[in-house]
């Protein structure tokens, strides 16, 4: 399994905060099925600022650990980017960083709103050949509300990426339900974990895909596990219309 959304870099922003903590995280992640892990420290979300330069450093360090401890799991460099004025400036200026060096750039909006500049930065990342994939969407409050918000951002080329854990309902059962509703109509494209630690916040995409494939099917996990590895190659993510199983329908 890829790991495209993980806070597993020490002391850079909200995740471990010693290179103990984070081989702890390896490990767990290791034991867990997952074979590679891009590093998505957060930056400019107002408390944290990590240019692809400190985390290119951070990954380098982290390597050498794990390679010397004889612990098999590929790490590659990325952010996960705070939605902000000056976010297409920061790009050309060489501040913000893709996936794995891929095409794919994960972006997080704030919880409490969305932007008024959002709908023109997705344009101009398109223009700049880079797809945006939105982190953990379910976790914002204009979206909760109003999810066809989200289809229209994933109509001009957008990409989303769901938290395994808001499908076990560690984020309360209004974001569950949001996202079982969400993945019926619109299905999406990616599943992370979002891990910080291993204990609260830790690797959970094997409970997440099993709550989606028993709704959906394995096929569905099948796609979105296909969906990571796409980012390591950079190739093309091809979105897919889930359809629940007909035996679930009475549930929605």
């Amino acid at each position: 399994m890829v790991e495209m959304h993980c806070h597993i870099l020490f002391g850079l922003d909200d995740g471990p905060v010693q290179m103990e903590q984070s081989v702890a995280m390896a490990e767990k992640a290791v034991a867990s099925g997952i074979t590679s892990i891009i590093a998505t420290p957060h930056h400019l979300n107002g408390h944290y600022n990590n240019e692809p330069k400190v985390v290119n450093q951070a990954v380098h360090m982290l390597r050498a650990e794990l390679a010397k401890r004889n612990i098999r799991l590929q790490i590659d460099p990325g952010q996960e980017i705070r939605v902000h004025d000056r976010l297409i400036e920061d790009l050309y200026a060489g501040k913000c960083c893709t996936l794995a060096g891929s095409r794919y750039m994960l972006l997080e909006l704030p919880f409490g709103h969305i932007p008024s500049q959002f709908p023109g930065i997705l344009h101009e990342l398109r223009i700049a050949g880079i797809t945006p994939i939105i982190a953990h969407p379910e976790r914002n409050l204009v979206i909760l509300k109003k999810p066809l918000l989200l289809s229209d951002y994933l109509s001009q080329g957008g990409l989303c990426q769901l938290t395994a854990e808001s499908f076990t309902g560690l984020f309360g059962r209004k974001v569950q339900k949001w996202c079982f509703h969400f993945c019926k109509e619109n299905g999406f494209h990616f599943i992370s974990s979002d891990a910080h630690d291993t204990c609260k916040r830790t690797f959970a995409l094997e409970e997440g895909a099993r709550e989606i494939g028993y709704r959906f099917g394995p096929e569905s996990v099948k796609h979105l596990a296909l969906n990571a590895s796409s980012i390591l190659t950079n190739s093309r993510v091809i979105p897919k219309r889930w359809k629940s199983r007909k035996w679930l329908l009475s549930i929605w």
